[in-house]
């Protein structure tokens, strides 16, 4: 009686764990469904889960060194044809002086960069040899375009016109011919000619895909707005801005949802377990996140942490860290993992790095004629239902040793002067605490 009374206990509790089992793989089904929905294509007016802001200063400089490229070119020589046949040899050696940028009328993305160039005209007359100064102000209106290629979407800033003029008109009296019209269309022939897209920013690459990108150009910066393919969006969300050279913010939620598709996708983990984030908040340096871990072979299990740590910057990247676990809650029979290694080794962090990273402006290192964009990370916080990052930038002109860097704040004003000092001048964030 007493071994069939033991034989029963047994298969109730065996039932019972296998109900249980059965039950809590229809939840982490349940989960894994939910984060890896597709959510569709953008509707109209869809709004943005993530902002990536440009300064004016930053495109005002790449435009700079383009038409720097042109006119400063030595070998570049005009052509003259005079009065009874004869011909002159026209050739200009200038050095920019300042350039100033301001928003144009063209369109609603459209800037004016405006550049002036100093130098002298060197002439040839058969064999007569002079030169007379010169100064060549250049005005150049960019719209800013977004570029489909496959999932990529490329931000590019694009020369819609130019026009050039010659404030004083150079005059030399033996080749007995106005200089300043002829010399002006050739400069803005070769600037129209060869004036290629700039490259800004690439967005919806595998870290994070994009549905939807949108351009704005407002006071300072240019705006570029995103929707990820993330399940979830915080409700009711507004997006801050930033300051800096460049700066990107994206809402938490969508950092979230990416991390727990990255997660799913990424499938079994050490010791048989699933990870699930199911929350995250960042404030300043610190971040909050809900971590269950579920357990599917054998007798199934689940176990709920809360994984506190610090958000900084290692070299060029933000880093996430987790320190500490608080145990919250678990399912009948849950065996006991190591949250904290788990996460060193796992893809949940790095997948919120790696959005954030995935946002920022294009590096530009080998595709500027002459010259390496440098884009460096100065500070990065949690702030209002969002991560925020803000940096600055180094443009390095090969071969002349001479390096322009970004102001790092955001000026209001109709046109600002590009700063030629070497050296970063940087203080990128000013509204974002620094990282410890």
């Amino acid at each position: 009686m007493h071994r069939t009374l033991c034989l029963v206990a047994l298969l109730c509790a065996a039932s019972t764990l296998t109900a249980c089992g059965a039950r809590i793989r229809t939840l982490y089904e349940q989960s894994r469904e939910e984060a890896l929905a597709d959510p569709g294509a953008a509707g109209p007016g869809w709004t943005p889960d993530a902002r990536l802001g440009i300064s004016w200063d930053l495109v005002t400089a790449l435009a700079a060194h383009e038409l720097r490229r042109q006119l400063e070119d030595p070998d570049a020589e005009l052509e003259l044809s005079l009065p009874l046949g004869a011909s002159a040899s026209v050739k200009p050696d200038l050095e920019l002086q300042d350039t100033s940028v301001a928003a144009a009328k063209a369109c609603d993305t459209c800037l004016r960069v405006k550049s002036s160039f100093a130098g002298d005209l060197e002439w040839s007359l058969g064999g007569l040899r002079g030169q007379v100064p010169v100064k060549v102000q250049v005005s150049a209106v960019l719209e800013l375009l977004t570029r489909e290629q496959g999932d990529t979407t490329h931000v590019e800033a694009s020369l819609r016109q130019a026009t050039v003029r010659l404030p004083d008109a150079p005059e030399v009296e033996r080749l007995r011919i106005a200089l300043d019209d002829p010399l002006a269309e050739w400069i803005k022939e070769r600037v129209e000619a060869d004036f290629p897209p700039i490259p800004l920013a690439e967005l919806g690459t595998g870290d994070m895909p994009v549905r939807a990108v949108r351009l704005e150009s407002s006071d300072g910066h240019v705006l570029v707005h995103a929707l990820s393919t993330s399940p979830v969006q915080s409700p009711g969300l507004q997006l801050g801005g930033g300051s800096g050279d460049w700066f990107v913010c994206v809402d938490q939620a969508a950092l979230l949802g990416l991390a727990r598709r990255a997660s799913f996708e990424a499938g079994e983990l050490e010791y048989q377990v699933y990870a699930d984030p199911r929350s995250l908040s960042v404030q300043d340096q610190e971040f909050t996140m809900g971590l269950r871990l579920w357990r599917l072979a054998g007798v199934s299990w689940w176990r709920d942490y809360q994984v506190s740590g610090t958000l900084g910057l290692s070299g060029q990247r933000v880093e996430l860290e987790a320190t500490e676990v608080l145990e919250v809650d678990h399912s009948r029979g849950a065996g006991l993992v190591d949250p904290l290694a788990l996460l060193g080794r796992g893809v949940i962090l790095s997948a919120i790095e790696d959005a954030l990273h995935i946002a920022r402006p294009a590096q530009l290192e080998g595709r500027l004629a002459g010259a390496t964009l440098l884009m460096n990370i100065d500070a990065a916080a949690g702030q209002d239902g969002a991560l925020l990052a803000s940096g600055s930038w180094s443009l390095e002109e090969r071969g002349s040793g001479e390096q322009r860097s970004g102001s790092g704040r955001s000026r209001k004003g109709k046109g600002r002067k590009q700063k030629k000092t070497a050296g970063s001048q940087a203080a990128a964030g000013a509204d974002i605490p620094r990282s410890r």
